[in-house]
């Protein structure tokens, strides 16, 4: 079933024979569009422009982009308008968006063949990103930091307190401190943070998750615990996993096909005290590939664990 939002191209759409599960009709903000359809399933959304608010503003498409699923999205742009040229185009394509049209033909198009980047590559107009610059190592045998393009990492709790406030802790410390890099960490809909007392490091929910994320432009680095948050908004996501009997045994009490939904995601085992032949048994066993091992640690001091962690990210080299 399909979602319309629909204001002054309202008669375009009105002539499509498709399904509508719901209809808004007015003007919105991109976050009362994120509020409303974030816990709403739809097969894909129809949304007329002219019905966001600042609709020529190409922040608005980036929060949209952070809030709601991407690829749902099929955008219908007046053709006279601002947001057809060539230029603002490019910067919607650079978001993700590669499903636009001007007309009701091109929305059923969409709808049964939608557009992959090569389908919109030629209206793509290239600009050289400035990328931060990295710190000079002084030491051969130190790891070169580098901007690996990985600007969100989500990590998330699968068993119980499994430590990932901790985990985006000791991470954005040892980004920081080692290799100068600057860090945003964010917590959805819970305040564990505060204790923390370190700076960059904010909590939210759900509704103000996007607007965050666009404040942080300036960061090389956004580590989000996303708590129940849908880890769609992060470019990557890491599932923590605490292997203890108990932990285990409440998680599949609560969710009994929880590691067929873990198959080719990066689970990591935080706070192990298996040995390798556990850990083997435990991910045979589960149907899971193991992506790092993560003992306990001080979360006080830098540690080797965690630069091994980010090298196999890609964050540093």
């Amino acid at each position: 079933m399909n979602v319309l939002v629909v204001n002054q191209q309202e008669s375009v759409v009105s002539t499509l024979n498709i399904e509508i599960i719901k209809t808004l009709r007015g003007t919105f903000s991109a976050d009362e569009l994120i509020s409303t359809f974030t816990n709403f399933f739809f097969a894909r959304m129809i949304v007329d422009v002219t019905a966001l608010e600042n609709f020529d503003d190409v922040i608005t498409y980036q929060k949209l982009s952070i809030g709601l699923p991407i690829d749902k999205l099929i955008l219908l742009i007046p053709p006279s308008s601002t947001v057809a040229n060539n230029y603002f185009l490019s910067k919607l394509i650079s978001m993700g968006y590669y499903n636009f049209t001007t007309n009701a033909d091109g929305i059923m198009y969409l709808l049964n063949t939608p557009n992959t980047y090569k389908d919109v590559a030629h209206l793509h107009q290239l600009e050289q990103p400035g990328l931060p610059a990295a710190p000079t190592n002084t030491r051969n045998d130190e790891p070169q930091v580098f901007y690996s393009g990985i600007r969100t990492l989500g990590i998330k709790n699968v068993t119980d307190g499994a430590g990932a406030t901790s985990l985006i802790y000791m991470i954005k410390k040892e980004l920081e401190e080692k290799y100068g890099l600057s860090v945003l960490g964010l917590e959805v809909d819970k305040r564990d943070f505060v204790f923390l007392r370190e700076k960059n490091m904010v909590s939210t929910d759900k509704t103000s998750i996007a607007t965050e994320m666009l404040k942080a432009k300036n960061f090389n680095y956004v580590l989000v615990d996303l708590n129940d948050y849908d880890e769609n908004v992060c470019d990557e996501t890491l599932y923590l996993v605490e292997p203890s009997v108990i932990k285990l045994n409440r998680l599949m009490t609560r969710d009994k096909m929880i590691f067929q939904k873990l198959r080719n995601k990066k689970v990591v085992i935080n706070r192990a005290v298996l040995n390798d032949h556990d850990l083997k048994d435990f991910a045979a066993e589960a149907g899971i590939n193991i992506f790092y091992v993560i003992p306990p640690l001080n979360d006080r001091e830098l540690s080797d664990v965690i630069d091994g962690l980010l090298k196999k990210l890609g964050m540093i080299r």
